[in-house]
């Protein structure tokens, strides 16, 4: 299974294919349907990527113009994600997931900011759930850290706390799950630092889930290791308090 990346050419065979498996699969439609609409803005999005593209490699991309065109670029991707025929399978909302992970890891390659985060995180969490390979899932750990450091400012204040499903909270949450599912302890100790910086409220319970796991998983004794200093340092910390 492949793995998204931030590479133009590889979004642009992602569009294509699957524009034109959704309108194979699509029911009956007018010739003015929203597919055909959806292949014409993409094809005109490319062209606006690729310019960006040449100007972030001579260094001359304003990182506000990466941001609006990112953002109208995962605003298309959710439209798709919705189209008849988009929908039909599994394979096929995967596809538009990879392509929604392409698009956000281009804009935080360029410089940009993602400011409408929910269909990433929605779209991370559906990858990861198709993955099993624990260096399939440490390469997507790393594109989760590139993601989250391109996150708005705005959302990483995290100002609506009361809400347990904001994007932010998920976001880093199933960072700490797809890290721990690597196997990797380097890249484990990142998402857990992360997490308990921007988490404080959730650390302790995510650590102590996760010590429940490792018993009942059976996960390598690094790994258990570096849960286990982690929930240690959690749990004191919320009975000190």
């Amino acid at each position: 299974m492949d793995l998204p990346d931030s590479q133009l050419d590889s979004i642009r065979s992602r569009i294509t294919t699957l524009v034109d498996t959704c309108l194979v699969d699509a029911p009956d439609q007018p010739d003015d349907a929203e597919l055909p609409r959806l292949r014409a803005a993409f094809s005109q999005l490319a062209e606006v990527m690729a310019r960006l593209d040449a100007d972030a490699a001579s260094g001359q991309a304003d990182p506000a113009d990466i941001t609006e065109i990112g953002e109208y670029a995962l605003r298309l991707a959710q439209t798709l994600a919705t189209s008849p025929g988009c929908t039909q399978s599994q394979q096929q909302r995967l596809d538009v997931a990879r392509l929604t992970i392409g698009l956000a890891l281009w804009i935080a390659r360029l410089g940009g900011r993602i400011d409408t985060l929910e269909p990433v995180v929605d779209a991370l969490a559906l990858q990861a759930n198709a993955l099993r390979d624990p260096q399939l899932l440490e390469a997507l750990s790393e594109q989760i850290h590139r993601i989250i450091a391109a996150v708005s400012p705005l959302i990483r204040q995290d100002l609506e706390k009361v809400n347990p499903g904001r994007p932010w909270r998920v976001l880093l949450l199933n960072h700490g799950i797809v890290a721990t599912r690597s196997h990797n302890t380097r890249l484990m100790e990142r998402a857990f630092t992360d997490l308990a910086r921007h988490l404080p409220d959730d650390a302790a319970r995510f650590f102590t889930q996760g010590m429940e796991q490792m018993d009942a998983l059976g996960y390598p004794e690094p790994v258990r290791k570096v849960m286990q200093k982690y929930h240690r340092e959690w749990t004191r910390n919320r009975a000190l308090h």
